[in-house]
């Protein structure tokens, strides 16, 4: 068995390769999104560290330190 994933950025491509999956009789599994989900914790912090941003308590962050999070919470 083999698996190929592929990354469909219009929507509306998926359905036009479902069918031609389909045509060929093969199995596929969609995934639409991560699965990945937010504790408590990490909600209240983003939310936390919003608020202090707008009041001035503190400074935007570096995109480097952003990637890094988004990385360890996706990969």
């Amino acid at each position: 068995m083999t698996t190929l994933t592929v990354n469909i950025i219009d929507e509306k491509d998926l359905s036009v390769l479902q069918e031609i999956l389909n045509r060929f009789g093969l199995t596929y599994k969609v995934d639409s999104g991560s699965d990945h989900i937010f504790s408590k914790s990490e909600i209240d912090s983003l939310l936390q560290t919003r608020q202090d941003y707008v009041e001035g308590k503190t400074t935007a962050r570096e995109w480097t330190d952003i990637e890094r999070d988004l990385n360890s919470a996706f990969n």
